[in-house]
Parts: C-alpha cells; sequence; structure tokens
C-alpha cells in the first residue's frame, strides 16, 4: 500500500526531502546512522531514501560510506547562488563604472528567450543623465545588452547600440561570465549618444570591458571565460 499523504505529498515524498535537507547541511558528508536519526527513521528505511536520491545525483557517498551532496544538488546550488548573488556583486563594479565613465551604470539579467531585466543600477554623475531602466524589461534583438548575452561583440568584447530603445541614447554592453563560462549577465553604461562618441565611447568601451572581467571573477567565471567566447565567435564566422 503506498505511504499515506501527508500535507498533499506522499510520505515517502516528505522522507526523501528531509533527507536531502540533512545531506545538504552537511557538505562534508555524513554517515547513514546519523542521517536516519536527523530525521527519525529506522536505518534501513533512509538507505532506501538515499540510494533514491544517490541514483539522481541528489547524493553521493564517499570511500567511508558517508553520504554528501550529489553532482546535481551542487550543480543547482550553484547556479541559484549565483543567479541571486549577481546584483549584489555587482554594486561595487557599477559604482566605479559610472565614476569612471561619468554614465549610468547598469547590470542586465536574463529573463526569457527574447528580454533581458535591468536588475541593478548606479546614476550617472551628470545633470543630464539615464536613469529609466531600472527594473524595466529590454529586448534582446538589436540592442547591446542582447549583443552582449548573445555574445555578438565586436573584437574588444563589448557591444554598442545607438537609438535601439530610446531616441538619442547610446548603450555600450559587455557580458558577465559565471561558473562554466556561460554569460549569466550584461554590464553596460548608457547615456545621450552626444556624449557617448568618439575618445569618450573609445573610454567607454574600455571600462565596460574591464569592470565585466572583474564581475565575471567575482561571480565564479574561469580566468579564460572571455578568450573561450572570442573564440567561440570566431569559429562560428569561418
Amino acid at each position: 500500500m503506498a505511504d499515506a499523504p501527508t500535507n498533499g505529498r506522499p510520505r515517502a515524498t516528505d522522507r526523501g526531502l528531509a533527507l536531502l535537507r540533512v545531506v545538504a547541511d552537511h557538505p562534508g558528508g555524513i554517515a547513514l546512522a546519523d542521517a536516519a536519526r536527523a530525521v527519525d527513521l529506522t536505518p534501513s528505511t533512509a538507505l532506501r531514501q538515499l540510494r533514491s536520491l544517490e541514483s539522481a545525483g541528489f547524493a553521493a557517498r564517499d570511500s567511508e560510506g558517508r553520504f554528501a551532496p550529489g553532482s546535481e544538488l551542487l550543480r543547482i546550488a550553484r547556479s541559484l547562488a549565483g543567479a541571486a548573488a549577481l546584483p549584489r556583486l555587482a554594486e561595487p563594479i557599477l559604482v566605479a563604472l559610472a565614476h569612471s565613465t561619468g554614465e549610468s551604470a547598469y547590470l542586465a539579467e536574463p529573463a526569457d528567450q527574447t528580454h533581458a531585466v535591468y536588475a541593478a543600477m548606479e546614476p550617472g554623475k551628470h545633470a543630464v543623465r539615464h536613469v529609466s531602466w531600472l527594473g524595466q524589461r529590454v529586448a534582446l534583438h538589436d540592442t547591446a545588452v542582447g549583443a552582449a548575452l548573445s555574445n555578438q561583440l565586436d573584437a574588444d568584447g563589448t557591444a554598442v547600440r545607438a537609438d535601439a530603445v530610446e531616441e538619442g541614447v547610446t548603450a555600450v554592453s559587455a557580458p558577465v561570465y559565471g561558473v562554466g563560462g556561460s554569460i549569466i549577465g550584461a554590464l553596460s553604461v548608457v547615456g545621450p549618444s552626444f556624449r557617448l562618441q568618439g575618445r569618450k565611447l573609445q573610454t567607454s568601451r574600455s571600462a565596460v570591458a574591464k569592470q565585466a572581467r572583474t564581475l565575471s571573477a567575482l561571480a565564479g567565471a574561469p580566468a579564460n571565460a572571455a578568450a573561450r567566447s572570442r573564440s567561440a565567435r570566431t569559429a562560428r564566422t569561418r
């Protein structure tokens, strides 16, 4: 007979979730007897549940038979931690970028397959400055952010678009890489097109690329993430 439901869930599911929590709380591993005791199960019942977690990649046994977080649980944890932490990690980067360029600095994160969202910003120092995009969705098609997130970059690792979202506004963007080298966001400066041109545009491109590399390192990206990205772009154009 199937286990009776508890709060709408089968009792076996509750047991599995309880053991998953125990395993996650012991990254160095936990003995079967201790795990069973923590969730008030017999060792034999706990072992059945832990074997299911092990087969799904959520738990792994070490050489001493202790259960530790498995590869799939670690992958999910890294993914969630990286996503949640990126705006916080970006705060000093955005301040530095706005200070060095004088223009408003933004962090964008992917929202879905067609849009990104501006998740954090630091206003520029000029009286005429761009401050209206925080929290707004931006289309990926034909925008600097979209180009950065899709790795469609110029030789210096940045993308520039003028009048793409607003008339008279220019954006300079560069990708932010995360664990594993995947693109997880885009760092940008946004300002009036009459200022972001010529030498000012070139220095802004350099600043955005530099700060994007710094943020990528903070987010756990491999040191060669940008180089691998350039290689991928080159391969696509051959």
